[in-house]
């Protein structure tokens, strides 16, 4: 008889725990909304004072390069697309000067929009 209640009690609430996986999962789903983030901002020159020729910024699974910093200001602008609403990555800035040499910036934080708008967002770049 015990074994009968319980089998009866498992099949009585597996339906009510099962609707609750699918709410939790459709919440999640409605979370992963995406939105473009654009980052700028300035760079520091090289160690060896040589002008930046590029940045790239490696963010989640997206890296993204401006290339146009050659002979120009020291300005950037990349755009992300898959960051995630609400959410963040940590952006991950390389920089590479006239003279071929490389440094890494620090990283930083990329926030998503909140409401999936487009959001821009700051972030001056130098060696560490």
């Amino acid at each position: 008889m015990r074994n009968r209640l319980a089998i009866l009690t498992v099949a009585a609430l597996l339906p009510l725990t099962g609707g609750a996986a699918i709410a939790a999962a459709s919440q999640a789903e409605a979370h992963a909304a995406i939105g473009k983030v654009t980052v700028f901002g300035t760079v520091e020159d090289c160690d060896s004072d040589a002008s930046p020729d590029s940045v790239k910024i490696k963010a989640g699974t997206e890296t993204k390069t401006d290339n146009s910093l050659a002979g120009n200001s020291n300005s950037y602008s990349v755009t992300f697309k898959k960051i995630p609403t609400g959410g963040s990555v940590t952006g991950k800035p390389t920089v590479t000067c006239e003279d071929e040499t490389k440094y890494k910036s620090d990283t930083f934080t990329i926030k998503g929009s909140p409401n999936s708008s487009p959001v821009k967002q700051r972030q001056n770049l130098e060696p560490q």
